[in-house]
């Protein structure tokens, strides 16, 4: 009986610890020069979501779409349109950079960084090039965005110099140019695809019992250690 109250409350109390837990949306543009159909249509967009810790000012559970601008006709609602939609699931790289401020975090298609050739991979900081991973083998069709997190306002609005940062690479057969992939990073990518915007909003996790959660987790140890009292 003891070892379940101290079970119960545990749970309930470590419930409401997650209550510094922020849920953000992320909308990221990248401008394709070749791409634009006359209505706005097409650039590369990224909409995605993450947890911010505001704690520990770490990134967690970055994921969303990636879209194809290659494969827009034009048709649909701004700003996806018609083109076709990549899934990045994996969240695989979070790196602080004290420079700017605040933390590049990746996520990508695959469970793997495997995405562009040389370098590290993946990051155009690297030396990684415009081809797929390991060509001429196989391509193992990976993506990734990145975004940009202030981790002191994760929604202040981004410098010229923190926008620069910003990239993405999409390598998966919708958006190839036979072995080159679609990116866009500073200085242009390889249709000159280059970042334009990011927006982060919050939307706060809705916790409502979160008082009632701690609450309720401090009678319990109250009660039981009455009882043991007596």
């Amino acid at each position: 009986m003891k070892k379940l109250v101290l079970t119960i409350a545990a749970l309930l109390l470590s419930g409401a610890a997650h209550a510094h837990e922020v849920l953000y949306n992320v909308t990221q543009v990248y401008f394709e020069p070749d791409t634009q159909w006359g209505n706005g249509c097409c650039n590369t967009v990224f909409e995605g979501s993450f947890l911010f810790n505001e704690h520990t000012g770490t990134v967690s559970g970055l994921s969303g779409i990636l879209t194809e601008s290659m494969t827009g006709a034009g048709t649909g609602s701004a700003p996806l349109f018609d083109m076709t939609q990549i899934t990045l699931g994996y969240q695989l790289s979070s790196v602080y950079d004290a420079t700017l401020g605040g933390l590049l975090v990746t996520t990508f298609r695959n469970n793997s960084t495997n995405t562009l050739s040389g370098g590290d991979g993946w990051s155009p900081e690297s030396g990684a090039t415009g081809m797929y991973y390991g060509r001429p083998a196989p391509n193992p069709g990976n993506a990734y965005a990145r975004i940009f997190v202030n981790t002191t306002d994760p929604t202040a609005a981004l410098t010229p110099t923190q926008i620069a940062a910003l990239a993405y690479a999409d390598c998966a057969p919708g958006g190839m140019m036979g072995p080159m992939c679609m990116t866009g990073l500073a200085g242009g990518g390889t249709m000159s695809g280059y970042p334009l915007s990011q927006a982060i909003t919050a939307a706060p996790i809705p916790e409502p019992g979160t008082w009632a959660m701690v609450m309720a987790g401090l009678g319990v140890l109250v009660t039981f250690g009455r009882r043991r009292t007596r």
